[in-house]
Order: C-alpha cells, then structure tokens, then sequence
C-alpha cells in the first residue's frame, strides 16, 4: 500500500513519501501566489483557487491562506474563509453550505503520534473533519481531525473542537 492510499485510510503514514512532498509542494507555491495577488486582482485569485481547491468552487478567500493539499478541500456551496487560515488537508475537510470561517482559524486533518520515538520517525495520520451547513467558526479556533461539527453550530473564539 503507497503512502498515499494509507494516508487517505487515515492510517499512519510517512508524510516525507516523495509523492506527497511534490502535491504539497504544488500546493504551497499555489498558495504563494494566492497570497501574493494585488488585492483588486479578483479575477486572478479566483483562476489560482479554482486549481488549488478544485472541489471548494464556490469559496472566497480571504490572504493569507495555506493548505497541505487543496484536492481534500470540498465545500457544499458557500464558504467564506478569513485572514491567515491554515487546513492541513491530508485527509477529506468538508464544508456544507454557508460556512463562515474567522481569521487565524487551524484546522488540522493532520497530526502526529504521541511517542518522541514514532514521531522522529516521521509518522503522521489524518482523521476527516466534517463542517455542516450554516456554521460559523470564529476567529482563533483550532479544528483536529476526526471532529464533525453540526448544522447552525457557532464556535465560539479561541476554542478547540476535536
């Protein structure tokens, strides 16, 4: 089994396989260009999200914005993303409709082990994170994967969903 398909099993996995280090890579240096687009350059975000979130079509970004991935990105209809969110998208990050998403916002489909020994070994694992509809997550939260937030949630600054 590929590194790849153990990561989408949300199995542990290497994350240095040289597959994945070349898809975050692509997705870094769109989020670079994303980030470094003319505020009044609409039309040119636009082109770069659609390549880096293919199934998030419906989304507006708001600089600066990072994720590992982009293709584990998938939103339902309307996605409003803040200022200086990160998704770490190993694993599937779902958005239903109307989602709101306040700035420096985290949220981490990605983690690593617990023991120092399997962690220096470069072990990660990605669990789904699952956002239902209507759900407005406020400025500062951190998001871990495995979690599933309902329909009409708010999620209150500074708080940590898992």
């Amino acid at each position: 089994m590929t590194e790849s398909e153990k990561m989408a099993k949300g199995e542990w996995y290497f994350a240095t396989d040289k597959l994945l280090v070349q898809q975050r890579m692509r997705a870094k240096t769109q989020c670079f260009d994303f980030n470094h687009t003319s505020p009044g350059s609409a039309s040119e975000r636009k082109k770069i999200l659609k390549q880096l979130l293919p199934n998030a079509p419906s989304a507006w970004i708001e600089p600066s914005f990072y994720c590992d991935y982009g293709f584990n990105v998938h939103a339902k209809g309307a996605l409003f993303i803040n200022h200086n969110v990160s998704i770490l998208d190993g694993a599937l990050v779902t958005f239903g409709r109307n989602v709101f998403i306040g700035p420096s916002t985290v949220i981490a489909a990605t983690s690593h082990p617990m023991e120092a020994d399997s962690r220096a070994r470069g072990l990660c694992r990605s669990l789904p994170i699952m956002i239902g509809n209507d759900v407005w997550i406020g400025a500062n939260v951190t998001i871990v994967g495995g979690a599933v937030i309902d329909d009409g949630s708010v999620i209150g600054a500074n708080s940590l969903v898992k």
